[in-house]
């Protein structure tokens, strides 16, 4: 164990304090405005969203369109980098306007607009970075002016490197007096004549000043102490009441204090120190990318890091090597840990960085804060500290920062950059380190030309990949497009004529492909942007001394490549390299954000002949996430969390927890950890025998983790919790390995225990009514290698390996010891692998309502309880026989493999780490409603918990709920703690009904059985009831099957409750089920479903498979069909006009008179439908979901076609 912990734990509480607590430029910024005539108002700056655009439309007037002319104000939404709208406290919008990076001057071109702007006047900073161009403004008339003032000072602060905003007036046309009071003629230069108009600049010294910044004096310290304190006396308890009076006085050659003032007010302080402990911070963090820290010297030894564990096999006991795999999202240029793939496969594609072994002859370079502190106020100008912060330690190149993890990143750190920690470190810091370089103003953004070459392999000659970039780069010099014609855009990032970043990108020709199989209209309004201006990233590396320029980077691509939209690719590893070719590592995933794939309807392909959608919508290709940047979000920060979360176990609970927070698309997870023995699901590549071991609960599928790649957001540790330390809040993975956590996630489920023979002495002829030893007790001896218990994909790999090198060899028994669902799917298995049904033994197998299928394949079933292996042989390596007691006699069978699908139960590491940890345990762990345990840091959820015993409610666990949607709530109850547009819940609510939570999704069961039968359960949650018992209650409902399992057609059961609403479906077919399709029509009423009820028992209904694939119900299974039926609830249950009654309050009135209703009463409901409008408008929104979901839905017609 590395001992950064408490080594270190002195020094690094040294290094930093920091009280700043909001970040005005991610939430909320409120003031104040005094109208022309009549009481202030207080309003709030906010981004304006596309649901604004009704509200902003009604303040346009005739001088707003003479200035801006006349414009589609949502597509303006859509396109802007920077749009701000100002509401009150009810929400009434009283200003916008929309920003942009480009003038909206005809005949400039937006790509190239610098030029023209040079050439027109003379002001020679201005620049693409700095500038941004107000292309849309209007506002109450009475609050016009405030809301100018405060809109272009809320720009200034949303944006810190924002010098100038300009406003071009037309010719003939005069700007607002409102914009005409921040706005100031701009003088072109001598003998330039246009009659473009004229061009109007608003500079931020005249809003939001730059900082002044000068050496700290003792008498600052009473400017200071009311901030301090208005935030924390810890350091006044700690030192005294003139600490930093004191600190002040104590300046040196080593120390300095600097000063922020405005006005003559001191508003901010900062302390800088070279006393840096670089050696310690290279043990902790990963800073090979920042030479260690210190200054480069020709005796250094730049080396590669050691080699990395290889993937397989991962740990399988409790002592096992550990194996840590980092995010991929942590990738910076010149680390080992960057890939394309979402993880490294083989030295083949692995390129190790260099890391520097520094000699003593390197010097160190780095100064760090000690103590900042600035009013709010001006918080965003925090990095105006850090010019004057170099000028007094001008020797050195890096300025570090160290924040405990549960302070919230402060403006001041989003300019540094993150440094990943080391897996080995537990030091409870984390590391932002800022470069010199990194205040250069010449960054800028040009297209790629022949002499960059040199500089270009010079800067990504440690990029996996890297050889396609250059191949890329060198296309787009010699021909600007590929040989197939495709348009290649390649883009320098050059600071001080040195190439610092290179982006290489192409137009996106599977836009359609994205737009029906990813969930982009999450973040773009698709019919807004042209099919040209979706952009595919092929590269993107930047120099991490620049890597707070990244969106910058990205927001000149964008322009200069008349680009909207851009969109990358991550494959999972087994990709063939084919697929990756054109693509290599972008360094820029944490500014992008991951769009989530969608669920896709199982067409009838033959029926719908030409009528199906077209070939770009089905085509099949490797799977992949996507990940998205757009112009909306290159100005848009993302709230970034630090705080350590783990989750221990890759169940289906922990896998929906962990993509619920990686997917939040505004925030970044920058330390979620996943603790498991064989790392994360889906790693491995498909294998059709392999994932047929197990019954799918159809949480997740192979291709649904290729999609989600978790594996670029999370940290992944190979091994099992050993132990819990509370109090220091570890987790110790293999008994060794510390991982720390702040929050803990307990949710390991329950898995396949190896059965514990009752040691029943056979002689005597015992029966199961005489067993000496209970068979559910725990087996704590090694297990035999040639008994398998399969739990998940990895354990199915080992055992069909197995099978296929020893057993199919040698011809001996196979014994399947258990009646699960995934028995029999472990069983057609293995008799498609090719195992003899004769060599079969299945045991415990106390029902089976079709006997005669296993008979057929035969496999030979007894219901017998295990006894012994190998005759009692107190030493089993390899189970070689096993005898069983019976109710008669006891029987033994020579075996050669034995499966194990006994009963599931507690891992029992997990068992006593918990128990030792001494966290409550009652069977299983306990928790709230909430998923709290008894301490507020650990919580736990999935089949591994149960309710505390105040819900009087010890059946219902949520083994009972489906895993995915557990789990999603246990992020939404996780984020309420992060996430600023929740309410914030510093700790757990107080509980006075004492209710455990409503799940309201499916619990899914499916598998391939023997005889190759496909196996679909689909049924509300709640506890298991043998189905005689369900039927005998008397609010049951009806049950609708055609077929039978071995018939034509084939079986099909529906269960209708009370209410006529679909509440279990069960198929059993040969043929292929179209499960994504069928699982849609759970909780529908049977008269969405094209009146089922009625034409079942008019006979109409033959074949429920047939049904259900005709044109008519495929609207029902597109993955936004369940948004519309909460379109047409809203509809119903809003009034349609003032002082009418909307439809669902009438449906109450009746309701609630607790009679049935009558025909007249259905006539009146009908007709207020009809006349209210109500109708039209429902119409009217299913016309709109088919005709904007068309590409999904084309054999729908549409009005005008016939």
């Amino acid at each position: 164990m590395f001992e950064t912990y408490d080594k270190y734990s002195e020094e690094i509480n040294t290094l930093h304090f920091e009280i700043s607590k909001k970040n005005l430029h991610n939430s909320e910024n409120m003031a104040t405005i005094t109208p022309v005539d009549g009481p202030p108002e207080v309003v709030n700056a906010r981004r304006t969203e596309s649901l604004d655009a009704p509200h902003i439309i009604k303040l346009v007037n005739s001088s707003t369109d003479q200035l801006f002319g006349r414009v589609n104000v949502v597509n303006l939404i859509e396109k802007a980098v920077l749009a701000v709208t100002l509401c009150n406290d009810k929400e009434e919008i009283l200003g916008h306007a929309a920003f942009f990076d480009y003038p909206n001057i005809e005949g400039v071109d937006p790509s190239t607009w610098e030029e023209w702007f040079h050439k027109m006047f003379d002001t020679p900073k201005t620049s693409a970075l700095n500038s941004l161009y107000m292309h849309y403004f209007v506002a109450k008339k009475e609050y016009a002016s405030g809301c100018a003032r405060e809109i272009i000072r809320t720009a200034f602060n949303a944006v810190p490197d924002l010098h100038y905003l300009f406003l071009n007036v037309p010719m003939k046309a005069y700007p607002d007096a409102s914009l005409d009071g921040v706005f100031q003629q701009l003088p072109k230069r001598e003998g330039v004549s246009s009659t473009q108009g004229a061009l109007f600049a608003c500079y931020r010294h005249n809003h939001v000043p730059v900082l002044h910044v000068r050496k700290a004096t003792v008498e600052d310290h009473d400017d200071f102490t009311p901030i301090f304190n208005r935030h924390s006396d810890m350091l006044k308890m700690a030192y005294g009441d003139f600490f930093l009076a004191e600190l002040i006085e104590a300046q040196d050659d080593h120390m300095q204090c600097l000063v922020a003032e405005v006005e003559g007010t001191a508003v901010g302080f900062m302390s800088i120190s070279n006393d840096v402990n670089t050696d310690m911070l290279n043990e902790c963090f990963e800073l090979g990318s920042f030479h260690g820290l210190k200054k480069p010297h020709q005796d250094d030894d730049l080396v590669p890091p050691k080699t990395p564990t290889p993937s397989p096999p991962p740990a399988t006991s409790p002592t096992s090597e550990l194996k840590v795999e980092k995010k991929l999202s942590d990738a910076h240029m010149r680390e080992s840990s960057t890939s394309l793939l979402s993880e490294g496969q083989g030295e083949d594609i692995a390129k190790e960085a260099e890391r520097v072994q520094s000699g003593q002859s390197s010097r160190k370079s780095s100064v760090k804060e000690e103590l900042f502190c600035i009013d709010e106020r001006y918080e965003m100008r925090s990095s105006d500290f850090l010019s004057s912060a170099f000028e007094l330690f001008p020797q050195y190149d890096f300025c570090v920062i160290t924040v405990p993890h549960l302070v919230p990143e402060f403006p001041l750190i989003q300019g540094f950059v993150r440094i990943t920690p080391r897996s080995p470190s537990t030091l409870p810091q984390e590391l932002y380190v800022f470069h010199r370089s990194g205040l250069l103003k010449d960054f800028h953004v040009r297209p790629v030309c022949s002499k960059d070459l040199k500089g270009i392999e010079e800067l990504v000659k440690t990029i996996n990949f890297n050889e396609n970039l250059i191949k890329d780069i060198q296309q787009f010099n010699k021909a600007r497009r590929d040989e197939d014609g495709t348009e290649i855009k390649a883009f320098a990032a050059q600071c001080q004529d040195q190439i610092v970043g290179v982006a290489v990108i192409r137009r996106e020709e599977n836009i359609e492909y994205i737009r029906s199989h990813y969930n982009i209209e999450d973040f773009i309004y698709y019919n807004h942007h042209k099919r040209e201006e979706h952009g595919h990233l092929h590269h993107f590396a930047l120099n991490p001394v620049f890597t707070h320029m990244s969106k910058m980077f990205i927001k000149e691509i964008l322009r200069q490549g008349k680009k909207t939209s851009l969109y990358f690719p991550l494959y999972p590893a087994y990709t063939n390299k084919e697929a990756v070719d054109q693509h290599s590592l972008v360094t820029s995933l944490n500014d992008m954000v991951p769009v989530r794939a969608r669920r896709q309807i199982t067409y009838p392909l033959e029926q719908l002949a030409i009528n199906a959608p077209s070939d770009r919508v089905l085509k099949k290709q490797e799977p992949y996430a996507l990940n998205h940047v757009n112009r909306k979000l290159v100005l848009e920060p993302k709230v970034t969390i630090n705080a350590r979360i783990v989750v221990v176990g890759a169940s289906n609970v922990g896998i929906g927890f962990l993509e619920q927070l990686a997917y939040c698309p505004h925030l970044r997870f920058n330390n979620l950890t996943l603790v498991s023995p064989h790392g994360l699901p889906g790693e491995m590549a498909p294998d059709e025998l392999r994932d047929q071991m197990l019954g799918n609960d159809f949480c997740y599928g192979q291709e649904n983790y290729a999609n989600i790649s978790l594996r670029t957001w999370i940290n992944v540790v190979y091994g099992k919790m050993t132990n819990i330390d509370r109090k220091k809040k570890l987790v110790i993975v293999n008994n060794g390995t510390v991982v720390p956590y702040d929050h803990l996630i307990i949710s390991v489920g329950l898995q396949y225990q190896i059965p514990a023979p009752t040691d029943a002495d056979l002689d005597t002829g015992v029966t199961n009514a005489e067993l000496p030893n209970p068979p559910d007790r725990r087996y704590f001896k090694n297990p035999p290698k040639n008994l398998f218990t399969i739990n998940d994909a990895y354990d199915a790999a080992v055992s069909l390996y197995w099978i296929e090198n020893y057993l199919l060899k040698s011809q001996r028994n196979l014994i399947i010891y258990g009646s699960t669902l995934d028995a029999f799917c472990c069983a057609q298995t293995l008799l498609t692998m090719g195992v003899p049904g004769r060599e079969f033994i299945w045991y415990n197998l106390p029902y089976c309502s079709r006997p005669h299928v296993l008979t057929t394949q035969q496999l030979t079933v007894h219901d017998h309880v295990l006894a012994q292996w190998n005759d009692g042989a107190d030493d089993c390596t390899e189970i070689s026989s096993a005898s069983f007691t019976t109710n008669k006699q006891p029987t033994r069978l020579e075996c050669g493999a034995f499966f194990s699908y006994y009963k599931k139960a507690v891992d029992f590491e997990a068992f006593r780490s918990i128990n030792d940890a001494c966290l409550v345990y009652d069977g299983k762990l306990v928790i709230d409603s909430a998923f709290h345990t008894n301490d507020v840091s650990i919580r736990g959820a999935g089949t591994i918990t149960k309710f505390q015993r105040k819900y009087h409610a010890d059946q219902w666990t949520h083994a009972n709920f489906n895993s995915k949607e557990v789990g999603v709530h246990l992020a939404t109850e996780m984020l309420r703690l992060f996430d600023p547009t929740m309410e914030p819940q510093t700790a757990p609510p107080e509980e006075t009904l004492n209710l455990i939570p409503i799940y309201r999704n499916p619990k899914i069961q499916g598998g391939v059985l023997p005889g190759g039968y496909n196996y679909l359960h689909i049924a509300k949650p709640g506890m298991d009831m043998p189905l005689a018992d369900q039927m005998a209650q008397h609010d049951y409902g009806k049950e609708y099957i055609t077929g039978a399992t071995d018939g034509s057609p084939e079986y099909f059961r529906i269960h209708v409750n009370q209410y006529n609403n679909i509440e279990t479906i069960t198929c059993v077919s040969k043929s292929p089920i179209p499960c994504s399709n069928f699982v849609c029509l759970y909780g529908l009423h049977e008269r969405c479903l094209n009146n089922l009820v009625s034409r079942f028992n008019e006979g109409l209904i033959k074949d429920f498979y047939t049904y259900f694939l005709e044109t008519w119900s495929l609207a029902m299974y597109h993955d936004r069909f369940t948004d519309f039926r909460d379109e047409v609830r809203e509809l119903l249950s809003n009034s349609p006009e003032k002082g009418i009654e909307a439809v669902e309050e009438k449906v109450r009135q009746i309701i609630d008179e607790d009679v049935p209703m009558n025909e007249s009463q259905k006539e009146q409901l009908l007709k207020i439908y009809q006349e209210t409008g109500t109708k039209r408008a429902v119409d009217t929104r299913f016309l709109s979901f088919l005709s904007y979901n068309y590409y999904h839905l084309p054999m729908y017609a549409k009005p005008g076609m016939v």
